[in-house]
């Protein structure tokens, strides 16, 4: 059975960006440490930052925010939009940052209907994050902490997950990879008998139809972060390729992060 996206959703998946997720593909490389001098004030684009407590005024936790403790409630800054996911609806609005001032404008929304508890997650978010927020970062580059207070005196704090940009040192650059149903034995230094993903790239226009195939196909000594191969599964990705600056001596200066599953295939011969 094959599962496809609308045209018009690879024609978006051009131009927007999505969360990548952790790797779980055996022989990932090693993910390198964000440092800093101690002077140095974490930047809000430079991070994921997860919930992980909401109280009111009083102290006591937030009962409708309970659902994004469990879901991974996200907040993650633009260079003008934050978005915020994590809940039903994906949340998205312009801010502004400064002197420990967070200001938020009105918050847009996609419009699913999901689980009750979801949809009183979104609306309790969609309460607290607007207007002007009291703001402090505090810890380590590597595991900074943010606190919101809120106008009604609700206190958010997220944990910060370096975005692959912080970690890597680098801007990525979108492309699309077919990644085929098996794998192929190939070579590797400390792992023997490995097996490797075999990919190729894949070329769109503008309007998000797909281009004559040019490419090969080739195995992949690494692997792509976020990605789980499944046996008999072609798969189509939309992936954030990074130059490493500073890679471990048994690391490639290339990583790959998932962006976006394009396309599944369980019925591919490759």
């Amino acid at each position: 059975m094959k599962q496809n996206l609308l045209l018009v959703a690879i024609g978006a998946a051009l131009l927007q960006a999505c969360t990548p997720a952790s790797t779980s593909h055996e022989g990932a490389p090693s993910m390198p440490a964000v440092t800093s001098t101690a002077a140095t004030q974490p930047a809000l684009p430079a991070y994921y930052w997860n919930l992980v407590s909401a109280t009111d005024a009083a102290g006591k936790p937030i009962a409708a925010m309970a659902k994004g403790l469990d879901g991974k409630l996200r907040l993650t800054f633009g260079e003008r939009q934050l978005n915020i996911s994590g809940g039903c609806n994906g949340q998205f609005g312009g801010y502004s940052y400064k002197d420990g001032v967070l200001q938020v404008q009105s918050l847009a929304s996609t419009l699913m209907a999901c689980d009750k508890s979801l949809m009183d997650l979104d609306a309790q978010v969609g309460q607290l994050l607007k207007g002007e927020l009291r703001t402090v970062i505090s810890g380590e580059t590597h595991e900074p902490m943010l606190q919101l207070t809120t106008q009604n005196g609700a206190v958010l704090k997220f944990q910060g997950e370096a975005t692959p940009e912080t970690r890597y040192g680098s801007k990525g650059e979108t492309k699309f990879l077919e990644v085929a149903a098996k794998t192929v034995k190939c070579s590797h230094p400390l792992i023997p008998n490995y097996q490797c993903l075999q990919v190729r790239e894949r070329r769109y226009d503008d309007a998000g139809l797909q281009l004559p195939t040019q490419d090969a196909w080739h195995p992949l000594y690494q692997s792509i972060e976020g990605f789980e191969h499944r046996e008999g599964v072609r798969t189509v990705l939309r992936v954030k390729q990074y130059a490493w600056k500073n890679p471990p001596a048994d690391a490639p200066s290339q990583v790959y992060v998932l962006d976006m599953v394009v396309e599944q295939d369980t019925s591919a011969k490759h």
